[in-house]
């Protein structure tokens, strides 16, 4: 997604969900004043504080945010996205009560206001640190882990996407380790941020490998899960000459697709997850692996290209059955790549 595209996302969002802040914001004024000029400062305020809570959140996640700040550390992260909450309220809260409501800043700040804001800056150190917490576990991880929903183990369908780093042994020692790191985070940064965007939810960072995971319904709808994999190549390609810049070379990566069923459970007692067992998961590393040797930068199992229809842009061309190491029977494989424009 380029950030042209980005920004058109946003402004989608903003017109659906401002018009909705504005009307709840207008019925709480009603409520509140039983006023017209109490209903009016209640829309502009659900329009100023919903344009900039949610376009700030929308912006943060498609990365039109410095990477530097959204790659800072937990508290600093955690410290100034609750600032930002906190000056959008108190803007988006003060101005049209002072303006529209015809209050005085004596009237306005009170002590009923200071211990209203105090209350919101609370409420968003709350909101951001689990938001925090739920991304350092992996998107929707927190939430299973308290409900308990693989408390008892449980079989699932799920898609996997195997991403590696291509030529990484090579690229350390180009490097060398501070920089290797610096280069690795950069890259799992950007594949992560691609497929969040068709709703993969990243399994494990293994070394230089992305595992990414979907339910069998949400990967196969609409073929996210392969547009996923060519997200990442869209953005591996944006980014291309900022790698260049600062590393002196541009990512390149293997992928592998399956889908399959998995034994879905929670490990550990002072460290809790939740892991995924099963043939699934080996095979779609067997296939990842198998990149390199066919010389296909992506492939996928039959299981999954039988399972989808593939976007227009994309193009499977059939390898036939594959002998994966550590696989006893063949597995039919299809190299994907993005088809010839017309």
């Amino acid at each position: 997604m380029t950030t042209a595209e980005k920004w058109r996302a946003l402004a989608r969002i903003l017109a659906i969900t401002v018009p909705i802040g504005g009307v709840i914001g207008a019925v709480l004024g009603w409520l509140i004043g039983r006023s017209v000029s109490s209903a009016a400062a209640g829309a502009v305020i659900g329009v100023l504080v919903t344009a900039g809570i949610v376009g700030f959140n929308v912006a943060w996640e498609a990365g039109l945010i410095s990477r530097r700040w959204r790659e800072a550390p937990f508290l600093v992260v955690l410290l100034t996205r609750s600032l930002v909450w906190l000056a959008v309220i108190v803007v988006g809260v003060s101005v049209p009560l002072l303006t529209i409501g015809g209050l005085s800043t004596a009237d306005l700040v009170d002590q009923g206001f200071v211990i209203s804001i105090t209350a919101s800056f609370g409420a968003a150190l709350l909101v951001n640190f689990v938001s925090q917490v739920d991304r350092l576990l992996g998107r929707g991880v927190l939430l299973h882990l308290v409900l308990g929903r693989y408390h008892r183990p449980r079989e699932e369908t799920r898609v996997f996407l195997l991403v590696d780093l291509r030529g990484s042994t090579q690229i350390a020692e180009r490097l060398g380790n501070l920089r290797f790191h610096a280069y690795l985070r950069r890259f799992i940064g950007d594949v992560t941020a691609a497929v969040a965007r068709h709703r993969g939810e990243v399994y494990r960072y293994v070394g230089d490998e992305v595992i990414v995971t979907w339910t069998a319904a949400d990967g196969l709808r609409d073929a996210r899960c392969v547009r996923a994999v060519f997200a990442v190549d869209d953005a591996l390609a944006a980014a291309s000459d900022e790698y260049e810049a600062e590393f002196g070379m541009a990512p390149g990566f293997w992928a592998g697709l399956h889908v399959g069923p998995v034994v879905a459970g929670e490990v550990g007692t002072f460290k809790h997850e939740i892991t995924y067992l099963g043939d699934t998961l080996n095979v779609a590393a067997r296939i990842e692996g198998a990149c390199k040797e066919l010389g296909k930068q992506v492939l996928a199992s039959a299981d999954v290209v039988s399972a989808i229809r593939l976007p227009g842009d994309v193009a499977a061309e059939n390898l036939g059955g594959v002998e994966l190491r550590g696989v006893a029977e063949p597995i039919e494989v299809f190299a994907l790549t993005r088809a010839p424009k017309r």
